[in-house]
C-alpha cells in the first residue's frame, strides 16, 4: 500500500496525466459495487477481481480496503483486449502482439493496437475489447463457472418470468407447433453453404461487408417491417437488423442475435466460419423466415453482429445505444457455435450479475423439452466471451445458447461443413443444429407474444372451379404451379399471382387465352416482373375466381 501511495505522490508531482487504470483485488465481503462506490468506473469484472478507470485521488480511496495494482495511464487513448485462452495455449505468444498488463486463471489483458488485434485474431484465442463504459453491476457476484443438470424449469419460475414479460395474449401450444415444424434442415444447410462461400467474413473485408448486405437482403425477403445497415465503425463491416414491429406492445423488444464475422489463422483471405458463427447467425434468417407470416404482441429484433471476433465491438457499440437511447429490451437469445457436437451437449449460458437471467434460461430449457428433442444444460458463466454479454454490460437480461463440445477446427480454415458426427470440421451435426433452432422458436414465439397473420390462408385450399398445387415445394432453379379444374371438360383464361412472404406482389403467371381442357401448369423460374431473380424466402402462390381463391406454397433457396 505504501508503494502505491508513493507511486500516486509521483504521478501527480511529475504532471502526469490523472486518468489510471487499475486492477482491485476484491477482499473478504467486497465486490465490484464496493469499488464503484468509491468513485471509481469499473470496466471488467472477472472472478475475484476488476479492472477500473478513476483519478488518483479516486484509486487512492481504494487503497484501504483493496490491493490495487496501477496498470496503465491515459488508458482512454489506447487498446486494451482481455484474450480468454484454452488449456495447453503457451501464453507466451500473446507477446508479439502487445504488453501483458495483467493476468489470471481465465486469460491476459493486453495493451495493443489493431494491428496487434488482426494477429490475436489468427490464434485459438477469445477477445474482449475493453471500452472506457462502465459495466452496470446489477446485483453482482462472482462465482466459480459451473454446469448444473436442470433440464426442466419449475412451473412456478416460469409462471414468474411470464409475469415479468407482457404479453398481449397466451400463445397456444398448437400455433408453437406450427411454426416450430416449419424449421427447415435443408434451409439452414443451404445457409450455411451460402455464407461460407463468401470465403471469408472477417470484419474489416469487402467480404463480409457483401455478406451483410445479403443478411439484410434476407431479412427484407422475410417481411421484416425495417431493416438496416448499423455503421459502428468506419474500419468494420456493419451489424445487420431486421424489425418486426409488435401490434400491442411495441415499445417492448425481444432480441434475436448471432455474430455474422468470423475468423482464421488467415482471416483476410480464407475463413470458412461455418459453426463459428455461420450456424449462430444463419438461426437468426431462420426465425425471421419462420415468422415471415407471423404477428406479434412485441417488437422483435433480428440482429447480425460484426466484430465479434475483434472483442465484441459491434454488439457493445449496439447495446450501449440501446441504453443511451433508453430502449426496453426485455430479453435477448444469442446463439454462437450451434452446429457441432454430440447430441446431449446443449448449454444455456446465464449470469449471476443479472440474477433473472437464469429463470431466462430455464424458460428456455422447458420449451426445448417441449419442442425439440434437445438434452439441455444451464451455466453459470460471468465471462465476456461472445455478444449476449454486452447486453449484460448494459443491464439487459440475454442468455446465450451453444454447445458444450468444441471443434478442434475453432479459429482455423478447416470451420466447414463435414459429415455427421465427424470430428476434423466446423459443423458436424445439422439435425441438432436444427433441434436448436426449433428451441429458439418456440422460446422467441412466447417471448414475444406469436400470433397467426390474419390474410391470405397458406397450403393448399380450393375454390368450385380450381386446385392449385406446387411441386416441388422447395425449389432453387423453377417451380410447377399446377392447376386442377373441378371439370377437366372446361376452363378459362386465368393467371397465378405470385407474393413474398410480406404480400408484396412479385409477379403475375398469365396463361394462354385458348389453353387445352384438363388438369395445366405454370413454371416459375423464381423470377420478378422487373426480369430480376427474386430473393431466397418463402413465396405465396394465389389464383382468384369468382367464387373465392386457391392458393399454395414454396420455399426459394439460393
Amino acid at each position: 500500500m505504501k508503494k502505491l501511495a508513493m507511486a500516486l505522490v509521483l504521478l501527480v508531482a511529475t504532471g502526469a496525466a490523472a486518468d489510471l487504470l487499475v486492477r482491485v483485488d476484491f477482499t473478504v465481503g467486497l465486490d465490484a459495487r464496493a469499488v464503484a462506490a468509491l468513485g471509481v468506473d469499473v470496466l471488467l469484472a472477472p472472478d475475484g477481481w476488476c479492472l477500473a478507470r478513476g483519478d488518483e485521488a479516486g484509486v487512492a480511496r481504494l487503497t484501504g480496503q483493496f490491493r490495487c495494482t496501477v496498470l496503465d495511464r491515459d488508458p482512454a487513448a489506447k487498446r486494451y483486449v482481455f484474450v480468454f485462452v484454452r488449456p495447453g495455449f503457451v501464453r507466451a505468444r500473446l507477446a508479439e502482439f502487445g504488453t501483458c498488463l495483467t493476468a489470471d486463471e481465465a486469460g491476459v489483458l493486453l495493451r495493443t493496437s489493431e494491428e496487434g488485434v488482426i494477429g490475436l485474431n489468427r490464434l485459438p484465442v477469445e477477445l474482449y475489447t475493453v471500452s472506457m463504459r462502465t459495466v452496470n453491476l446489477g446485483e453482482l457476484s462472482n462465482p466459480k463457472s459451473q454446469i448444473t443438470n436442470r433440464a426442466e424449469a419449475t412451473r412456478g419460475e416460469i409462471a414468474n418470468l411470464k409475469s415479468k414479460i407482457p404479453h398481449g395474449q397466451t400463445v397456444s401450444d398448437s400455433l408453437v407447433w406450427t411454426l416450430v415444424n416449419r424449421v427447415s434442415q435443408d434451409s439452414l444447410a443451404a445457409r450455411l453453404r451460402r455464407m461460407v462461400a463468401f470465403r471469408t467474413r472477417y470484419a474489416t473485408t469487402e467480404s463480409c461487408r457483401s455478406a451483410c448486405d445479403w443478411m439484410r437482403q434476407q431479412f427484407i425477403t422475410y417481411g421484416c417491417d425495417s431493416t438496416c445497415l448499423d455503421t459502428f465503425a468506419s474500419n468494420y463491416a456493419p451489424n445487420v437488423v431486421g424489425i418486426r414491429t409488435g401490434k400491442v406492445n411495441p415499445r417492448h423488444v425481444f432480441v434475436v442475435t448471432g455474430h455474422i464475422d468470423n475468423t482464421s489463422e488467415s482471416p483476410e483471405t480464407f475463413a470458412p466460419g461455418s459453426d463459428d458463427n455461420a450456424s449462430g447467425s444463419g438461426l437468426v434468417i431462420e426465425a425471421a423466415r419462420v415468422f415471415a407470416d407471423v404477428d406479434f404482441d412485441n417488437t422483435v429484433w433480428f440482429v447480425g453482429f460484426s466484430a465479434e471476433e475483434q472483442g465484441l465491438v459491434g454488439s457493445d457499440s449496439f447495446v450501449y445505444a440501446c441504453r443511451q437511447r433508453g430502449d426496453s429490451i426485455i430479453a435477448a437469445f444469442h446463439s454462437d457455435m450451434i452446429s457441432y457436437g454430440r447430441d446431449d451437449s446443449l448449454v444455456v449460458v446465464h449470469t449471476t450479475a443479472l440474477p433473472q437471467t437464469e429463470s431466462l434460461a430455464r424458460f428456455f430449457l422447458a420449451q426445448a423439452d417441449t419442442f425439440s428433442s434437445l438434452q439441455a444444460k444451464d451455466t453459470v458463466v460471468n465471462e465476456a466471451r461472445s455478444d449476449h454479454y454486452s447486453f449484460w454490460k448494459y443491464g439487459y437480461l440475454a442468455i446465450r445458447g451453444r454447445f458444450h463440445d468444441e471443434t478442434p477446427m475453432y479459429h482455423t480454415t478447416g470451420d466447414t461443413i463435414g459429415p455427421f458426427h465427424y470430428a476434423n470440421c466446423g459443423t458436424n451435426n445439422l439435425p441438432l443444429y436444427t433441434e436448436m433452432t426449433k428451441a429458439a422458436v418456440a422460446t422467441v414465439a412466447k417471448w414475444a407474444g406469436a400470433n397467426p397473420r390474419v390474410g391470405v390462408a397458406e397450403g393448399k385450399s380450393t375454390v368450385r372451379s380450381f386446385q392449385l398445387t406446387a411441386c416441388p415445394t422447395v425449389f432453387r432453379n423453377s417451380v410447377r404451379i399446377r392447376l386442377d379444374p373441378a371439370n377437366p371438360r372446361t376452363r378459362e383464361p386465368v393467371a397465378v399471382s405470385v407474393y413474398d412472404a410480406s404480400g408484396r406482389l412479385v409477379r403475375v403467371l398469365s396463361l394462354p387465352q385458348s389453353p387445352t381442357p384438363g388438369p395445366y401448369s405454370l413454371t416459375w423460374d423464381g423470377s420478378t416482373d422487373a426480369g430480376r431473380r427474386a430473393g431466397p424466402g418463402v413465396y405465396l402462390f394465389r389464383l382468384t375466381g369468382n367464387d373465392g381463391a386457391a392458393t399454395a406454397r414454396a420455399m426459394l433457396t439460393e
